[in-house]
């Protein structure tokens, strides 16, 4: 007989809506541990249903595990679903999860943690993905980490001194500003071969000289240096002073950030 008291601890047990622990009991006849094993299956179906729905909302989460700091993005179909219970504590088990298996990346995190991510798919029912994964290694040096009070945006910094609170305002930089890299010279050329047409490009029907036109392509050029290069960015807490100008003999040795949807 498949009782109430049954059920419930099949849901306590499962997080699983009482109507799916109902009709795993009865094809269970009355076995909850085989009631588990017909859920589970079923779970992975309806979770893979719901695999190719857009997650355009969710969270960010940093962490350190023994060797590096990581950034975690994991999208979810809508923001409640983002603000669920269940989804918060599975957040934290992904945290936990992280620190201790430290993973080598996004591939292998997902395939570490393919079960517990169909399990929060079914018991919340929207699709989530766990998106992005980086990390920075601790060796040689000191990471700091800056998450806005949302959740959804967040930048790791690392310095070759032990300075938290520069390394919190460089992260906290990093994160209002988006630099490309650290100095002008770290700029991928390919990004800077690409600006260099569009400052072209703008000239194109201009009447002018070709050596103005060239003074003012190299200005464009220069001038989007200087606003994605993370040492020559105003600081914002002091726009009078730019980043490099308080670093006081402190190097940036690499930094992270990371946007939900970005």
């Amino acid at each position: 007989m498949i009782t109430a008291q049954l059920v419930k601890e099949l849901r306590d047990r499962t997080g699983i809506s009482m109507m799916d622990c109902k009709s795993a009991l009865v094809e269970a006849d009355g076995d909850i541990d085989k009631a588990i094993e017909v859920l589970r299956k079923k779970s992975v179906i309806k979770a893979e249903k719901k695999s190719s729905r857009a997650t355009n909302e969710g969270v960010i989460i940093v962490g350190e595990s023994s060797d590096s700091n990581f950034i975690i993005e994991v999208n979810t179909e809508t923001d409640f679903a983002a603000k669920d219970a269940d989804f918060q504590v599975f957040l934290s088990d992904l945290s936990t999860f992280c620190s201790d298996k430290n993973p080598k990346d996004l591939n292998e995190l997902e395939e570490l943690y393919k079960n517990q991510l169909l399990e929060i798919i079914q018991k919340i029912g929207e699709n989530i993905k766990i998106s992005y994964f980086n990390k920075i290694a601790s060796d040689g040096g000191f990471t700091y980490s800056y998450l806005h009070t949302d959740n959804k945006l967040a930048a790791l910094v690392k310095l070759d001194k032990e300075q938290p609170e520069l390394g919190r305002d460089v992260a906290m930089q990093v994160s209002a500003n988006n630099p490309l890299a650290i100095s002008s010279e770290d700029i991928d050329q390919n990004v800077l071969n690409k600006e260099k047409e569009i400052a072209i490009a703008t000239l194109e029907n201009e009447n002018k000289p070709d050596d103005i036109k060239e003074k003012i392509v190299i200005g464009k050029l220069n001038k989007f240096k200087q606003e994605n290069s993370l040492i020559e960015q105003p600081f914002i807490k002091n726009p009078d002073q730019k980043i490099k100008d308080i670093l006081d003999g402190t190097n940036i040795l690499a930094f992270a950030r990371k946007k939900v949807g970005q």
